[in-house]
């Protein structure tokens, strides 16, 4: 695990972030990978998300996004999913 931080994702924030990716999804086809996107945009937003802490993440994310009612709260529960495990990374770096 690289250095992590959660906080690039702001509680203020997600809504906004969660509508920008919902519209990149609507852009391509419908068999897009939700979480894929999600994973891919927060990674370019966070300096300190690289790409094995990404292939890290997907592996442990576990979000039904087939349960969701529209496409931003899928995404948000994706958003969300995320944050809870950079903040259990983040406070096992400080453990350590």
């Amino acid at each position: 695990m690289s250095c992590r931080r959660s906080e690039d994702l702001s509680q203020t924030t997600i809504p906004k972030f969660a509508e920008s990716i919902a519209t990149t999804v609507r852009g391509q086809p419908d068999s897009a990978d939700v979480q894929a996107v999600v994973l891919r945009a927060v990674a370019r937003r966070s300096e300190s998300i690289d790409l094995p802490d990404v292939l890290e993440l997907r592996s442990l994310l576990d979000v039904d996004g087939e349960q969701a009612d529209t496409l931003e709260v899928q995404i948000t529960s994706i958003i969300s999913a995320i944050e809870a495990e950079l903040a259990g990374w983040d406070r096992r770096e400080v453990a350590v």
